[in-house]
């Protein structure tokens, strides 16, 4: 048989039988922690006009400048492979009316491949499978706490029980002008400490910075304003909330100030979970 090509294009893997068992397992066990939470299923095209992505991910972020596989079809359309999750779901919920179609909150869950033109490394490819939760119609601190409670639930569920969770607050759209003022304003005073990439962020994107993993970079920004000194009397009542319910549950977490996201979208509660067997990607 003549071999058409050399390999896959680079940044993707092919999944064989021995992975894919695995992932079916996993699926099976997210889907019936899925629907012990009443989330439903929603499944969105893989790609989807530019525009949604530039006006909700951000014109500034490194995703829709750097990382977005688009393209134009033959009707000079502009399009994009799906980079992220949210905003495709957050289009089909207006486009499809589900406010008045489902309970409220509407509560929906996708799994799905994913991409991003970024350099490929350790645990991050171009092509990527994502499974994520969306809630809406609610803006409860309640509703934050049960996707953190979800995601801790699913990972007990599948076996693995050394983590550690992380959460902050990113604030909202009145408060969080203002520390990014404070963080450009820092981060100038800083500049010669901080790499190429960081100093083009200053004015594009500040909260970007804290993904960095230069050595120099982290160094500068042990200093750096913290956010929740800058958040307004609702997003500290809100975060509170949060952090008073984690309690009650016995969750444990630890406040990290620095855990941003530079999406624009995001807004009040954010948090990552990592495991210590990861390495550098330790991020689950």
């Amino acid at each position: 048989m003549k071999r058409l090509y050399s390999s896959r294009p680079r940044g993707t893997k092919d999944i064989l039988p021995e992975e894919n068992y695995k992932r079916m397992y996993f699926l099976e066990k997210a889907q019936d922690t899925l629907k012990d939470y009443n989330y439903h299923p929603i499944t969105t095209p893989i790609f989807e006009h530019t525009e949604i992505f530039v006006r909700s991910v951000g014109e500034s972020t490194d995703i829709v400048q750097k990382e977005m596989y688009t393209f134009e079809d033959k009707g000079g359309r502009s399009l994009t492979l799906r980079p992220e999750g949210t905003a495709p779901v957050v289009r089909a919920y207006f486009e499809e009316n589900l406010s008045q179609k489902m309970p409220k909150p509407v509560k929906l869950y996708y799994y799905g491949p994913m991409y991003r033109f970024e350099r490929p490394q350790s645990g991050r490819y171009r092509e990527f499978w994502q499974l994520g939760v969306e809630v809406l119609g609610s803006p409860s601190h309640l509703v934050d706490v049960e996707v953190i409670y979800l995601f801790l639930h699913l990972l007990q569920n599948i076996g693995i029980r050394d983590y550690v969770l992380l959460i902050n607050s990113m604030g909202c759209e009145k408060c969080r002008p203002l520390y990014r003022d404070a963080l450009r304003k820092f981060l100038k005073a800083k500049v010669e400490e901080l790499c190429e990439t960081c100093q083009r962020r200053i004015d594009l994107n500040p909260l970007r910075v804290f993904d960095c993993k230069v050595p120099s970079c982290k160094r500068a920004l042990v200093s750096s304003p913290i956010i929740l000194d800058f958040l307004c009397e609702d997003c500290k009542t809100h975060f509170s909330q949060v952090k008073e319910v984690l309690e009650m549950l016995g969750v444990k977490f630890k406040v990290e100030p620095q855990l941003v996201r530079g999406l624009d979208y995001y807004r009040r509660t954010t948090f990552e979970v990592t495991s210590p067997y990861l390495g550098a990607q330790n991020a689950l």
